[in-house]
């Protein structure tokens, strides 16, 4: 999908402090024989911080960045997530209507997996109209007690955060491109764990392990057309990045730095780095790997952090790509079109 005319205004980063791995190690959380496997050094941990607080605390943080836009005057307001956010029967948008942004403006959750944010580009730019903006909003506190942030899925452990993106459609510092989403159904039980749908897990306390559940997933392929889903995944997924590359005009040699998941190290090889010719330097791994699976923030979080750190300059392309639940497969592209003031000061001479 073209957007034209799609411009990002600011981002807003909440990440709370990181508890180390060794320190997951000592407390007996994390298994100690997987350290120099995976390679990864904590994860950013919100104790018990409601995760709509971590959004709103970086909604905060992206109007202040924004150069005098106002949370009065949105357009739209979307907020995603993957895990619970608060009591059943209570909705996180509205925390965030309360205490920012009036009741006036549109607000929507979405749960489309950790690719939500993608899908929120994709709405907000057939959405908005000119001079329009919208607020999109990601967050996620994993620790909670049906879940082991250190054990869940293999080889990546979950970090809590929360991020904001004001979307315009005058100016900003950073221009979406083009953006796509697609669904692989034939990958739509990956998460199921053979489980029934009905009670649903929560309400009979069954915890949520995806590493049990992936197994089961992976022996149920190999039980029928494993081969055939396995390699549709590849495909889709270098597909859509290639026709997204399409849509923005570039190739991926333009490309400064690709943002992965936060997942596991061989993960980000085997579905970035060899598919598309890239080295993990190339990617956001390394920083990810500081702070955790972040649900739907992660490479959006990631973008904060390279701009933090001069890893960008203007006029470059940043791609990024998501996988989720579904199976969801998403990849977007953006280019710098300048270095906000909040980041100046780091970039070198």
């Amino acid at each position: 999908m073209r957007t034209p005319g799609t411009y990002l205004r600011s981002i807003g980063v909440h990440l709370p402090p990181v508890v180390t791995i060794e320190t997951a190690v000592a407390e007996g959380r994390y298994p100690a024989a997987e350290v120099e496997r995976f390679r990864l050094v904590g994860a950013a941990v919100a104790g018990d911080v409601p995760a709509p607080e971590l959004g709103l605390r970086a909604a905060r943080q992206a109007f202040e960045r924004s150069g005098g836009l106002s949370p009065h005057g949105l357009d739209l307001m979307l907020y995603c997530d993957v895990w619970h956010q608060g009591p059943d029967g209570w909705a996180a948008q509205y925390y965030l209507q309360h205490h920012l942004v009036g009741g006036e403006v549109p607000a929507i959750e979405l749960r489309q997996g950790c690719c939500g944010l993608f899908n929120a580009l994709q709405l907000t730019a057939g959405y908005l109209r000119p001079g329009g903006t919208a607020l999109l909003v990601g967050a996620d506190n994993h620790g909670t007690p049906l879940v082991d942030r250190w054990r869940m899925i293999e080889g990546t452990v979950m970090g809590d955060a929360g991020c904001a993106l004001l979307v315009t459609t005058d100016t900003g510092f950073a221009e979406l491109r083009s953006v796509n989403v697609t669904v692989l159904t034939e990958a739509e039980a990956v998460n199921d764990g053979g489980v029934p749908m009905f009670p649903p897990d929560v309400t009979v306390g069954r915890p949520l392990d995806f590493a049990a559940r992936n197994r089961e997933f992976r022996k149920r392929l190999l039980n029928g057309d494993g081969a055939h889903v396995m390699l549709a995944i590849e495909t889709t997924m270098m597909e859509l990045v290639d026709r997204t590359l399409k849509e923005a005009e570039i190739t991926l040699d333009d490309v400064a730095r690709v943002a992965f998941p936060h997942v596991r190290r061989d993960d980000v090889e085997h579905r970035g780095v060899n598919w598309f010719g890239l080295t993990l330097a190339d990617t956001t791994w390394e920083y990810g790997a500081q702070i955790g699976h972040l649900g739907v923030s992660d490479q959006f979080v990631a973008l904060d952090h390279l701009l933090a750190t001069g890893a960008l300059a203007p006029g470059d392309h940043l791609l990024l790509v998501g996988f989720g639940a579904g199976t969801t497969l998403a990849s977007a592209v953006l280019r710098i079109l300048d270095i906000p003031p909040e980041y100046a000061s780091v970039r070198p001479d």
